[in-house]
């Protein structure tokens, strides 16, 4: 039961800091949005694949451990993408 309550938050904690990042910097961060295109640069859009895809996974009886894996991927690139960005 815990481990469920586990997966469940960690699906839900992850998801939300996925999709508001990438869709802060798809959206072309603050001011930076010039074009009538409202997704200047889609290319920060792909983390929110690979969330969906280990969320789904992470439900699946089989491949729980590889699913939450996945699924915390993209919080992790985000992390690591911040702190270079910070020390450089």
């Amino acid at each position: 039961m815990g481990f469920q309550i586990y997966r469940v938050f960690h699906v839900l904690v992850t998801g939300i800091i996925v999709i508001l990042i990438s869709t802060f910097f798809g959206l072309g961060g603050i001011g930076e949005n010039f074009t009538a295109n409202p997704f200047p640069d889609p290319l920060w859009l792909p983390p929110i694949v690979v969330w969906v895809i280990g969320a789904v996974l992470s439900f699946m009886k089989r491949t729980v451990k590889i699913g939450l894996l996945i699924s915390a991927l993209p919080l992790l690139f985000y992390i690591v993408l911040f702190v270079v960005a910070y020390y450089s």
